[in-house]
Formats: structure tokens, C-alpha cells, sequence
């Protein structure tokens, strides 16, 4: 998925310069997100997640009939295998829809996936997931809708509240919502994750981008990683003193980068970062309270809730009020 010549205008010149988290997702940055998972040794979403899906799959989705799986930001789907194991147990096939803006790195995979399950059918869709609910909202089927990986603690703060009434719209009564959250709060164990180089190759992926579609001179020499971890002591907002991390490209010099494709120029600061994502915030790192406010805010329920052994990770199943 591409972004506008218009969209790609307001990013760069925005105060602070920043691109949209997807972005960085195209089917190279898609390949360094998966490498990260396997091989950065601080990364322990991706490992505490999956223990969590593996021991707890049956009881998660035990009481599921005849459902389409839905899942938001599905990358290679590997996560998702233990749920489809035990939805197969109990279901002669399973409908599932992938929702990611990779869209050849997504079918890829569900060509895979269905080699891997007899009785899955893979139906990707292409978009953002704003595009995928809506794309979903009208099933007839009922539905298990996914948002793990971490993905949705990607949702910048101040847009938590209106996606998740966005997410509430498209559920029925009978439909369910599981969600994947980091309930790790160490701000010197994060910043390390998010300083690690399968990170970096991520993150600078979305200049290199930049440069492929649209003419530009990113030079990745005069660019390091800049990381963050953030505290904010602000109670007047949807979530309680939300924690997160902030991560994108900083300049190491004063310096001019010409889009050649849009005729633009744009003016970097010695010390001055382009965010990989919106400008508030990346990753929020979670404890149980704020997330249960968060839910009864939105108008859901925790059904149920399980961490890892190590209490770092959090995965949650959640209804409509």
C-alpha cells in the first residue's frame, strides 16, 4: 500500500517530521519485522505472546462455532496457528481474513497457511485497518476479531478512543475481541529492545522507502536510531498516565533532502528525528487497571485474561457491553 503524494507531503513537513507506523510495513519492512521477532533477544512479545496462544488456545476459543477469524495487522500469520489448531478441533473449516497493508508478503503467507490447515480458507484483504473493519462489519458470520502482536498498542493515544469505538461498531453481540498487550514496564529492558539492530533495519526501512518511490536522497550515513521511553504524568487523558516509546531517525548533521518526484525540498536540524510513526507514541506499554478502564470506556468487557509465566505479556478476550 502507497501513500499519497499529498500524505507524504504533510509527513515531511510536519512539526516533528514523522511517517505513519505502516509505512514502514512494505513487503521489505514486513521481512525486517519478522527477522526482529526471531532474532532480537530483548524482544520478548512475540516469544511471551505465543506461549500464551500455545498453553491457552482450547480455552480461548472453546465456546467458538461456525466463526470467521479476523485478524488486524496479521503479518505472517504465525502467531495465529495455535487459535486455528483448536478452532479445527471442533469446526470442519474456518474462514479466516487476514487484514495488513503488505499485500504480497500476505499472500504469500496464506497460500502457506493453507497447505499447513486442511479446512482453512484464507481470505486476504489489503488495507488499513480503519478500510478492514469496515470491510468486515457486514459478515454474516460470527466473529472472532484479532488484534495481537502487539499491534494494537500501536494506536497513537490520541486515537485509542475513537478506534476502539470504531472496533465496537463493526462486533456484533456474539462476536469477541482478543486483544495482545505489553504489560512489561521497564523503561531500561525496553529502550534496549527498541535500540537493537533488527529494530534500526526496520525503522530506516521507511527512508529507503521514501527514497524508492519518490526520488529521494536519504543518505542512511548521516541518520541514526533515536529511542525513547516516556513517562507521562498526564491524567487528563484516555489513558492513565500512558508509558511508551518513541523511535524514528535522527539527524546527525544539518542537512537537505530533495524528493525529486515532488520537486521538495526538506530541511533537517543537526539532531532533529523523523518519528516512525505518529508523533505521540509507539508501543504503549500497558498494566491490567488501565487497560480494563480503557475497555469500560469503549463500552466492552473483559471475558477473560492470561500473562506469561513471567508476567511481561498479557493477551485478553473481551465482549460488548
Amino acid at each position: 500500500m502507497e501513500a499519497s503524494e499529498e500524505t507524504i507531503r504533510r509527513w515531511l513537513l510536519s512539526e516533528p517530521k514523522y511517517v505513519e507506523h505502516w509505512y514502514c510495513f512494505d513487503t521489505i519492512g514486513s521481512k525486517f519485522f519478522e527477522k526482529m521477532t526471531l532474532e532480537n533477544p530483548h524482544y520478548h512479545l512475540y516469544r511471551a505472546e505465543k506461549e500464551i496462544l500455545i498453553k491457552h488456545a482450547d480455552e480461548i476459543v472453546s465456546h467458538l462455532q461456525d466463526v470467521s477469524v479476523c485478524e488486524l495487522g496479521s503479518g505472517n500469520f504465525s502467531k495465529t496457528t495455535p487459535l486455528f489448531s483448536s478452532l479445527l478441533k471442533n469446526n470442519k473449516s474456518v474462514t479466516y481474513i487476514p487484514i495488513d497493508v503488505a499485500k504480497d508478503f500476505m499472500e504469500h503467507h496464506a497460500d502457506l497457511l493453507m497447505k499447513q490447515f486442511h479446512g482453512l480458507e484464507v481470505k486476504p484483504f489489503h488495507g488499513l485497518y480503519v478500510d478492514g473493519l469496515q470491510h468486515i462489519k457486514c459478515l454474516n458470520q460470527k466473529k472472532l476479531i484479532l488484534f495481537i502482536g502487539s499491534s494494537f498498542s500501536n494506536i497513537p493515544v490520541h486515537d485509542m478512543e475513537s478506534f476502539l469505538t470504531t472496533v465496537n461498531e463493526a462486533m456484533g453481540n456474539n462476536d469477541r475481541l482478543l486483544i495482545g498487550i505489553d504489560i512489561k514496564q521497564h523503561e531500561d529492558e525496553q529502550v534496549q529492545t527498541y535500540s537493537h539492530a533488527t529494530l534500526s533495519n526496520l525503522i530506516l526501512n521507511l527512508l529507503t522507502r521514501i527514497n524508492r518511490e519518490y526520488g529521494a536522497d536519504f543518505n542512511m550515513k548521516n541518520f541514526r536510531i533515536d529511542t525513547k521511553y516516556v513517562m507521562s504524568e498526564n491524567m487528563d487523558t484516555f489513558i492513565k498516565r500512558p508509558q511508551y516509546i518513541k523511535v524514528g531517525c535522527q539527524s546527525t548533521c544539518e542537512q537537505v533532502v530533495y524528493l525529486r518526484n515532488l520537486d521538495l525540498k526538506i530541511h533537517f536540524k543537526e539532531g532533529e528525528v523523523i518519528y516512525g510513526h505518529e508523533p505521540d507514541s509507539l508501543s504503549i506499554k500497558w498494566n491490567w487497571e488501565q487497560f480494563e478502564d480503557i475497555m469500560k470506556k469503549t463500552r466492552f468487557s473483559v471475558e477473560k485474561k492470561w500473562s506469561d509465566d513471567q508476567q511481561s505479556f498479557g493477551v485478553a478476550l473481551m465482549k460488548k457491553l
